[in-house]
């Protein structure tokens, strides 16, 4: 090599050394921060899928979109399976049958997320090993019946009754109280 080439050649590795490692860095950091938002959306879902009206499985399942938009064949498999739940979510959920569906649904999606993101779970796994205490469930029942039964007494559907009991309890004599001469 020439002087000159030999020169030019080592300003270009100087300068352009730090560059290219900058947007390297830049590259993995972006890649990385994708990574960490589909990872969130799935472990949320993972979290809620026994209780989808949890507002962060609910937004959650809002962002699926924007952070599994790639191209690529697989992920635009993750939106096409988030757009069947969301077409069935559209529908009336009010039976049982509408319900199970959209657990189903459900299933398949985090089954087809899973897979992009290098998990190996199947349907099964994913119906059964999960823990929701009935305990959970009947609180979650009662509190939507409470919430129901509210409305409609301030919708005026609904009469909340009152009476008045006359007074004839005895008088509660609570024991002195013995003051200490110490």
């Amino acid at each position: 090599m020439s002087q000159p080439t030999l020169e030019i050649a080592s300003i270009v590795a100087i300068v352009g050394g730090p560059i290219a490692a900058l947007a390297v860095q830049r590259w993995t950091e972006n890649r990385r921060e994708k990574r960490q938002g589909k990872l969130w959306v799935f472990r949320t879902l993972m979290m809620y899928r026994a209780t989808r009206l949890n507002h962060n499985f609910v937004q959650a399942l809002n962002l699926i979109d924007v952070v599994f938009n790639a191209k690529r064949k697989n992920e635009k498999d993750v939106r096409t399976a988030w757009k069947v739940l969301l077409d069935h979510l559209n529908t009336d959920q009010g039976t049982t049958q509408a319900q199970e569906k959209t657990f189903e649904l459900t299933i398949k999606l985090l089954v087809v997320m899973g897979k992009v993101l290098g998990f190996d779970f199947d349907e099964v796994h994913l119906k059964r090993q999960v823990y929701q205490p009935i305990g959970h469930t009947h609180i979650e029942e009662e509190q939507m019946e409470l919430r129901r039964l509210q409305l409609q007494v301030l919708k005026g559907n609904r009469r909340l009754p009152i009476a008045v009991f006359q007074d004839q309890f005895e008088e509660l004599a609570l024991p002195p109280i013995q003051n200490d001469p110490d």
